[in-house]
């Protein structure tokens, strides 16, 4: 198995120009699989493979994606709801991963590393296509969590779930995005009356749980712009949230900052969304 380049690390380096359309499809998003792919420049990415490898290749044909080749794949964290399916996809599209050293490490240790996995440093950005990743630290009960800011081109994308909290660092680089992705999680009170023990509620209210609906509109508040073109709700609750209620308090939010023309989608666990293209 490879492990890293070089040194062990991503070496950071300038983005090329870009020439045609962004897309962005979100293939699952929830506590049983995450997964999102990212076009731009006839180059492919997979943002974390949450999904079984067979699974993973129906959505993209459901998606209208299945004659797409994946050119790379990005790890936010060891969570299996991200990796379940990494190491098959990985092999199956002869993809490189890219990971932290820490998430390298635990995926390692457990044989769910996909043969090449590359390292990078949260903090440190790097090219991957027509893409520069700038992958950041967030609060999450994991080893070594990230989120990304995206840039190609003109363009800015900023994808963040779970997280407990939203950092000065989280909002730092979810400003000033073009598409933001961002966690809307549960409703306050459908988790605090759900049947779940009160250990996984205190983990999911922590610092290092995951946002509220109500926490996802404070996190709006701080890093909407008036480029913002696209918003996606994601990581929603299967038990302790309904897309009526994230999308209602995402809306609200929206017209307290005078914005008409934004309309946030709800990501779902079961089925992807239409392609959003900037």
């Amino acid at each position: 198995m490879a492990f890293g380049v070089g040194n062990g690390y991503v070496a950071g380096m300038s983005c090329p120009s870009l020439t045609g359309p962004v897309g962005l499809t979100v293939l699952g998003s929830g506590s049983n699989g995450n997964a999102l792919v990212l076009q731009a420049a006839g180059f492919t990415l997979l943002i974390d493979a949450g999904f079984s490898g067979i699974e993973l290749r129906r959505r993209l044909e459901a998606a209208g994606l299945a004659a797409v080749r994946i050119d790379a794949m990005l790890v936010t964290h060891e969570h299996d709801d991200h990796v379940k399916g990494l190491r098959v996809t990985a092999k199956h599209f002869t993809a490189p991963a890219y990971c932290s050293r820490l998430t390298g490490e635990a995926l390692r240790s457990r044989g769910d590393a996909p043969e090449t996995l590359h390292l990078f440093t949260p903090g440190a950005a790097f090219a991957l296509g027509p893409f520069e990743i700038s992958p950041f630290s967030i609060p999450h009960d994991a080893i070594d969590p990230v989120a990304f800011g995206i840039q190609i081109g003109a363009f800015k994308l900023g994808l963040a779930t779970d997280l407990g909290h939203v950092s000065h660092l989280v909002a730092r680089h979810l400003r000033d995005c073009d598409l933001l992705l961002v966690e809307s999680n549960h409703d306050l009170k459908m988790l605090r009356d759900s049947a779940r023990p009160w250990n996984l509620k205190k983990r999911i209210l922590g610092n290092h749980g995951h946002l509220s609906n109500d926490a996802c509109a404070d996190l709006l508040r701080q890093v909407l712009h008036p480029r913002t073109r696209h918003l996606v709700l994601a990581h929603a609750s299967r038990d302790c949230n309904r897309s009526d209620l994230a999308e209602a308090c995402a809306r609200q939010c929206i017209a307290s900052l005078g914005r008409t023309d934004l309309v946030p989608m709800v990501a779902r666990q079961d089925a992807c969304l239409p392609t959003l293209w900037l």
